[in-house]
């Protein structure tokens, strides 16, 4: 099942905000900072920025049809297109150095899927597969102009219940790295299963 984050009521936000201004006139200056976060309506929560989750800056559901920029810490993550048979799909996931200094990786990335709205899906990322090889955890060094890749892997099959469908796929390569997020050509069909397979890290082949 799949539990969407509710967003807040901004167009009642916005009423209270103008009845409160005109009802003021003069009074004093607030002394709330400026960058303090606007205020939450009660029972609302607030949904992330795309670009706070590292998805492309079009915003979701825009195609990404360039290779995207050298990310701040110097790596770029890219997908190749979904490989599809009897139902299994793969997808190759690669992080490239493309800073001036190497970086480390160890054992499993951090997953997360969004839909076409940024709404995070509630689904169970599995560490380690059997469709496919596995090299399984091991510390690795990636120096620039080099790149690591996963394979991640997932069934679209459908029994009960609704279809799942990812826009984007989120990575933290490690602890302490920058969020990455790749969107799949299609998308990441994961019918009614919620599981997401993920190979460990590996040196990808030039």
């Amino acid at each position: 099942m799949v539990r969407r984050s509710r967003r807040p009521v901004r167009p009642a936000v916005a009423a209270l905000a103008v009845a409160a201004a005109a009802a003021c006139g003069a009074c004093e200056p607030s002394e709330q900072p400026v960058d303090a976060p606007p205020a939450r309506v009660p029972g609302a929560s607030a949904s992330p920025s795309p670009s706070l989750l590292g998805l492309p800056s079009g915003g979701p559901g825009t195609a990404v049809t360039e290779a995207p920029p050298c990310s701040p810490d110097g790596t770029r993550a890219t997908a190749t297109e979904p490989d599809a048979a009897m139902g299994l799909r793969a997808m190759t996931v690669r992080l490239a150095n493309c800073g001036t200094k190497p970086f480390r990786l160890n054992g499993y990335p951090v997953l997360r899927v969004f839909d076409a709205q940024a709404e995070p899906l509630d689904i169970t990322i599995v560490n380690g597969t059997t469709e496919v090889p596995d090299p399984g955890p091991k510390p690795l060094t990636v120096r620039p102009g080099q790149a690591a890749q996963i394979i991640v892997v997932w069934r679209n099959t459908v029994t009960d219940g609704a279809a799942v469908k990812g826009a984007f796929l989120q990575l933290v390569p490690a602890p302490g790295r920058r969020a990455q997020s790749v969107k799949p050509s299609g998308s990441l069909d994961l019918g009614t299963t919620g599981r997401l397979k993920t190979t460990a890290w590996a040196l990808a082949k030039p």
